[in-house]
């Protein structure tokens, strides 16, 4: 979130020396001709912190290929598998089978995330939730890399490899961000388009920074593809174009607060709008292709949308901070409080750290020539959200799960923050060799813990609580935990292998009847097929399942045969309401 060029490592190295002349010291091949000197293979290149981040994305992507198969089915779920295999439908019949038209109020959103999970749905010879977990918990570590590239630009040549690994861990250690990329299909996939855009975006920055005639046309159109994406999963994500204008304003305002009078200022304003302007039909394209609803009326469908999103109609209360809350009229304090208390200890040091070393750095160099756009960039797209979300009274619940999309950008703040705290150390005690290398050592360690608290609490790393409010058991009467009804579908994974174990297989032939509190889907998608519900809850049952977001209304008395729980909060359980045998 460095705002400004800081000069702390620059004037602590040495003056660098003057490059030799070309062929000084040595003779030039006949007919050799001068140009660019020829670039090392691309593994002489690698720093070791490179190299030690391309072997933590690959344990991540080994761990992801070996865990996927443990996450429950979540609330909306069916509904995404059923869109998505809807929308398939209509690009497959070019338009003629409209059923994904007016299927829920899923129609209100892109279908490209869905899309493409129900395409290798198709392709993969995996049951149809365990292909979407595979191709979820994928698409989290595209963020990862979204999240490195982003802090390496930022930081520069000098420190930017190191800052990248931290950076990518930051967001990678945050156990919402790994919980939720497995089974959201809506919100991690947009959060990672738009982590996407805000890469792109720092790339154009810094070209209207660094080069007279601005980004490059490569970048200005991945802008607008990534922004497109983004858009194609959920139109909300016209968000994003605030921090692409206000870094466009922050460069025209440079000019005028370093002298440029009228003329120039409007001529620069017309030179962005030249290099610009491709991305916003590049971002519309994607986002009208990725959008059956909004092929239908590409100009009125998309605002429709919009309009019903900014009063959508889900109006409860629910527990949160320990006090009761409306999803209509919000306190002011919800986002600062969830975002403080599900963010690791150490993350937050990282953010406290990059807002001091921004501030300070504004206050030491001069305004506006000092001012460096990709910090504009990461930092209006870390703060305009919440203001927006707060000035606009946006319906928000689950937890902070709507706003996911600001992970990225506030793990690559922090990212930043503690590599800035690794490079000023040995500056600020130059004579001391261990404040340094202590500092690493305390990131390792807590990194190293992080992955032991996940591992802990998988498959429910949504439910983790940073010591603030006491982990995932003070946590439990404060906040809600498994809000999604996930652990449904191991209480009924180990109902079945309890039954199997105590009534031999033929417990798998018997009628039995199940009554559920939560999403059936979570439950009968893992019983056998002769197990079958209870008609509108009533008449005889055998087992009850239910999970414990809810306060369930006529809990049945019985004996609890399986309990899902981590660190003693139940998040689900099955009670046997079959008469005791004589």
């Amino acid at each position: 979130m460095t705002l400004v060029r800081s000069s702390d490592t620059a004037d602590a190295l040495p003056a660098a020396s003057p490059a030799p002349a070309i062929g000084a010291g040595r003779m030039l091949p006949a007919g050799a001709r001068l140009g660019k000197p020829a670039r090392a293979p691309l593994w002489r290149r690698l720093s070791p912190w490179d190299i030690a981040f391309w072997l933590v994305l690959t344990a991540a992507v080994v761990v992801v290929s070996c865990t996927f198969p443990d996450f429950g089915i979540t609330f909306d779920e069916p509904l995404h598998v059923e869109y998505g295999q809807r929308a398939l439908e209509w690009y497959a019949s070019l338009g003629r089978d409209r059923a994904v038209l007016e299927f829920q109020n899923l129609y209100l959103y892109g279908a490209l995330f869905d899309t493409i999970e129900a395409l290798f749905e198709n392709l993969l010879p995996l049951d149809v939730y365990a292909t979407r977990r595979l191709i979820g918990g994928l698409t989290g570590l595209l963020g990862v890399l979204a999240v490195r590239r982003i802090a390496r630009d930022i930081a520069g040549e000098e420190t930017g490899a190191r800052a990248g690994l931290i950076a990518g861990l930051c967001l990678m250690l945050i156990p919402d961000w790994w919980g939720h990329s497995f089974a959201n299909p809506k919100d991690v996939p947009f959060a990672v388009a738009a982590a996407w855009t805000l890469s792109w975006l720092v790339r154009v920055a810094r070209g209207l920074d660094e080069s007279p005639r601005g980004p490059s046309l490569g970048a200005v159109a991945m802008l607008g593809l990534c922004f497109g994406m983004a858009l194609g999963i959920r139109v909300g994500g016209v968000l994003l174009a605030g921090p692409i204008g206000l870094v466009m304003l922050a460069h025209v305002a440079k000019g005028i607060l370093a002298g440029d009078g009228a003329r120039q200022a409007g001529a620069t304003a017309w030179r962005l709008v030249r290099r610009l302007w491709i991305a916003a039909p590049i971002a519309y394209g994607v986002m009208i292709a990725a959008w059956p609803w909004a092929q239908v009326d590409p100009l009125r469908h998309p605002v429709e949308a919009l309009a019903e999103f900014s009063k959508f109609p889900m109006d409860f209360t629910f527990t949160f901070a320990g006090v009761q809350v409306r999803t209509t009229n919000l306190p002011w304090w919800y986002l600062p409080v969830g975002f403080g208390v599900k963010l690791p200890e150490v993350e937050l040091l990282g953010l406290f750290a990059a807002a001091f070393f921004a501030a300070r750095t504004a206050l030491r160099r001069p305004f506006p020539a000092g001012v460096r756009l990709d910090g504009v960039a990461l930092t209006t797209a870390v703060l305009l959200p919440p203001a927006a979300v707060v000035a606009t009274d946006a319906v928000l619940y689950d937890g902070i799960r709507h706003m996911l999309f600001l992970m990225p950008p506030l793990a690559t703040a922090a990212g930043l923050g503690l590599n800035g705290l690794l490079t000023r150390l040995p500056l600020r005690w130059p004579r001391l060799g261990w404040p340094k290398p202590a500092f690493g050592a305390l990131l390792v360690a807590c990194a190293a813990i992080q992955v032991a608290f996940m591992a802990h609490l998988h498959p429910y790393e949504t439910i983790w609580f940073n010591r603030f409010v006491g982990g995932v058991r003070g946590a439990g009467p404060k906040f809600e935990l498994d809000y999604w009804g996930s652990s449904l579908s191991e209480a009924a994974k180990r109902l079945t292998d309890t039954m199997v174990k105590l009534e031999g297989p033929q417990a798998l032939t018997q009628p039995y009847r199940i009554r559920v509190c939560g999403p059936p889907t979570s439950v009968f998608h893992y019983l056998p097929p002769a197990w079958k519900p209870t008609r509108r809850n009533t008449g005889p049952v055998d087992f009850y399942l239910a999970f414990t977001r809810w306060a369930c209304k006529e809990i049945p008395a019985g004996q609890d045969i399986v309990r899902i729980e981590r660190d003693g909060e139940v998040l689900a359980y099955v009670r046997d309401l079959r008469e005791p045998s004589q």
